[in-house]
Order: C-alpha cells, then structure tokens, then sequence
C-alpha cells in the first residue's frame, strides 16, 4: 500500500477523552488534513466499516477493549491492516514502549502532546518514517503542558461557539458571558505561556466594554483571537514548572564546549526563567569538580580514544556525542550519567540534567523540617487552571495551600484555619475580591493576614481601590508563577519578622 505523503490524508483518531480528541481534530484540520473520531475501540470498528484512514492515532488506554488489543485486531484486517498506526499514551516506560510494538503499533506520540511538533510527527508517520518519536519533548507527567492543551481546545471551542452565536444574531447568553471568557483568557493565556492570546483577549475586552455590547465589530475581534489560539498551538511550550524550580540557583558545568554551543543552553535556561549558573571547566580537572550539581560533557570535540582517558565525573553528568564517541562510555556507573545522540536541543540537554540530578540527588531526610509547620497560603480564585498553576508552585516550595472557590467559601475558610497569607482575585461571581478584602480587614482576627490580589485588573483606579482597601501587593494577570511564590513568601517573611518583633517587645 503506497503511503500518503501529502496534506490531505484521512485520520481516524480514537480517544475516550473528549479534550484530547478535539485538539487533535483541530491540530489535523489546521494542517489540512480529514479527520474522524471514536471514543472506543469498537466505535473505531465500526467507524472503519466505510472509512479508510492512512493513519489510526489511538489511546492506549480506552473504556473496553484496549488501543493495544485493538491494534491486534486491525493487523489481522486486510483492509486496514497496512495503515499506519500510533499510540497515544502517557505511559513511556521501556515496557510500555515494547508492548505498542510488539501489538503493532508502527510508533508512539507522548501524552500530553506537543502542540508544536504534533502535526510534524503525523506527516513523518504518514510517509513511513517511524522515528517520528525523535521529535517528542513533552513531559508525560508535566502538569502545564496538560493545562496548556486543554486551554488550547477549550479556547478553540468557545471561539467557534461565540461566532456562530453572533452570525445567528445571538449572545449566547449575552454580552456579560463574553466577557467572562475573554477576561479568564486574559488572565491564564500569559500565564500559560500564550502572551499572544493574553493581550489580543484584552483588546477585545477593551473594545467590547466600549461598544457598549453592541455586535458591530465584535466577529473580527473574536476571529482574531481564534487566529491566535491557533498560532499558540503551533509554538513550543515552555518548560516544564518543576525543572524550572529543580535548576533555580543550580551550578552546572560545561566540559569542552565551545562559546557559541554554551550560550545555546544559556539562552534555553533564559527563556525559561531558569535561574542557574552555567559555567565552562576544563576536562583535565573533571575528577575535582564536586561543587556542581551536574556537567555537560561535550564528546563531540575529542576522538573516541580521547574518552577512553577522560578522567571520570565525581558528579552526575550528561554527555553529547556521536553514536561511536558515547559507546567508549559504557563502562561509566548509570545511576551518575545520561547520553545524548547529537545534534542536540538545548532545552533536551536542560531536561536531561534535570532528570540526572533529581535521580541522583541524595534524599532530604530532614526530622527538623517536618517538624516546623509549613506556611499556609489561602489560594481564592473561581478559574480551577489558575488555582492548580499557583497550589502546585506553592507546593513545590514547601508551602501548604488551603482553596476557595468564591469570596464567600474565602470567609468561610479563614473562620477554619488561619492562613498566613492571601492570594485573592478580584473577579468573582459572588463577593468580589475587594468585598472579601474590605471584611477581612473589619474582622480583629483577619485585620493583619497579609493579602496579595492577583487580578486582569489594571487601571490605576482599580490598583489604588485594591491598596486602599488594605492589600498587602497586587499582581496583574497574566502572572509568573515563580514572581507570585517570591512575592507570597516575602508576606510571609515579613509577618514573621513583625510577629517576632512583638515578641521581644513583650
């Protein structure tokens, strides 16, 4: 059977999850291709009585028969038998990654998927090119590219239902509903990663506030934004929060790379916000170095035989080299070392240091640490993806995190537990953020908890009402979630130094 190697190829996609399905769908269309989709294994059968896809993307895990059972079947199909067949799976283990194989799956595409590189593999997979996984950087456990994907679809849908409602003459739910959605755009599409969509959201915003609902005006604007959605899709996503907080303040050393080569992975930290020091070392002195955490050895500037004298890595170290240069290697302990084929990604070789280190690392066992009581923030906020984005940060630097959903559920909370400080938005459906802030402070048990409102709110007016209500600091969304946490804990250092200094005055 002759592979399809041009735009236009038909594809049956089988998903049991609603999101995943719908991105997928919309990444194929975007790149000009025909899709269908099932939900399980034996829609996909009977969906494949009158359609002839050249390529099957399925999850693994379906409700029923599973992806895996279900590629056996296919085999054995005459009909489609011969078409191209790839898992969609979180699970990437070596064994994972063998049975796929060993039921037929030509090849595998990690979960969440890569945005950017998705429609790149489907091509490589449709020409018969199995090493179409080469292209996956995706993190099957990072909890932003997930959040990222399905604000990605969500966004995509609620576009194409506010324009079909507008080219019909309606609101869907009027004016005041749009708004909502364009200001929860606002407020998590920086954030996310999507600074494009954040301030084309805001301009829409704007305009809409300005017209006073009318429709005129309002189609393109929100065409626009859909145009940026779909632009968002097709970039990389950042990298994953936790390697960013696992290398902040990290000394990594780099063996024998030239300038150019390092300010690469420089460059890669800086667009992520990686607060590490990258420094140059020579190779002779690599038995010495103890102070880094980790090392980048460059194999491709020296012969294989030069390896085999390298002194050894007293620290975890990531080597980059040729198939021929990295196998004089073997012989290094595996629990201390990784091996990358060239040519290298930058953001790959962070990645892989990451991994070295949090699996070499000797663990914490600190009796002292558990016994202090970790600060308690008071995350309030209706959006559920801006919650998981600020609970999980905030986790991650040992801070416990308490949740509210609405301004009356925030009262209700400081009644139960007092926190240590407030992250409050404004935008609420209930009580609003500066509602919540005016009874806090009236209240003698709540008066002094530090309070940070974090709103899309930006005009002055606003920022001034938020102070003059008693905030403590106000962060305009789209925000960083590392700035929020240094900001949070500077509240809370600052409450303690005033506790304590009440306690030496007593």
């Amino acid at each position: 059977m002759k592979a399809n190697t041009m735009p236009g190829a038909e594809i049956l996609v089988v998903d049991d999850n609603e999101m995943q399905a719908k991105l997928v769908s919309y990444l194929l269309e975007e790149a000009g291709h025909r899709g269908r989709t099932a939900g399980s294994a034996e829609e996909a059968l009977e969906v494949l009585r009158s359609f002839h896809p050249s390529l099957i993307l399925l999850d693994v895990q379906l409700p029923g028969m599973d992806g895996l059972e279900l590629t056996r079947v296919l085999r054995r199909d005459a009909v489609h038998g011969e078409a191209a067949i790839v898992a969609l799976t979180a699970y990437t283990g070596r064994a994972d990654l063998e049975r796929a194989r060993e039921a037929g799956c030509d090849g595998t595409i990690v979960k969440p998927i890569d945005t950017a590189t998705f429609t790149r593999q489907v091509a490589r997979y449709l020409n018969r090119n199995m090493e179409a996984e080469a292209d996956v950087r995706c993190d099957s456990h990072d909890l932003l590219a997930e959040m990222r994907n399905t604000f990605l679809t969500e966004g995509l849908e609620q576009c194409g239902a506010i324009l079909k409602d507008l080219d019909a003459g309606e609101s869907g739910g009027g004016t005041e509903a749009i708004e909502r959605v364009l200001h929860r755009w606002v407020g998590l599409g920086g954030t996310l990663g999507f600074p494009g969509i954040s301030e084309e959201a805001r301009r829409t915003e704007a305009q809409l506030a300005g017209q006073n609902g009318e429709k005129e005006g309002l189609q393109s604007a929100i065409e626009m934004v859909r145009r940026r959605f779909l632009a968002a899709a097709r970039t990389t996503p950042k990298l994953p929060l936790a390697l960013v907080i696992g290398l902040r303040d990290v000394r990594i050393g780099l063996v024998d790379f030239p300038e150019e080569e390092a300010n690469r992975i420089r460059n890669a930290a800086r667009r992520s916000d990686i607060q590490v020091v990258i420094e140059p070392i020579e190779s002779e002195a690599m038995e010495q170095q103890t102070s880094y955490a980790a090392l980048i050895v460059n194999q491709c500037a020296i012969s294989a035989q030069a390896a085999l004298r390298r002194p050894r890595s007293p620290v975890p170290a990531v080597f980059i080299g040729s198939r021929s240069s990295l196998q004089a290697l073997t012989k290094l302990p595996a629990r201390a070392s990784d091996f990358l084929i060239a040519p290298w990604d930058a953001e790959e070789v962070l990645i892989r240091v990451y991994r070295l280190i949090a699996k070499t690392a000797p663990r914490q066992a600190a009796a002292e640490e558990e016994q202090e009581s970790r600060p308690l923030v008071l995350v309030v906020d209706d959006d559920p993806d801006t919650v998981a984005i600020i609970a999980d940060t905030l986790r991650q630097f040992e801070m416990e995190c308490d949740i509210a959903r609405s301004g009356k559920q925030a009262l209700e909370a400081v009644q139960r537990r007092l926190p240590d400080t407030i992250i409050l938005d404004v935008n609420m459906l209930d009580l609003n953020g500066f509602e919540v802030l005016k009874r806090l402070r009236r209240n003698v048990v709540t008066k002094e908890i530090p309070v940070l409102l974090l709103t899309a709110r930006r005009q002055e007016e606003d920022i001034l009402q938020g102070f003059g209500f008693g905030a403590n600091d106000y962060v305009v969304k789209p925000f960083k979630p590392l700035d929020l946490v240094k900001r949070v804990d500077k509240l809370i250092s600052m409450k303690m130094a005033v506790r304590g200094a009440r306690a030496d005055v007593v």
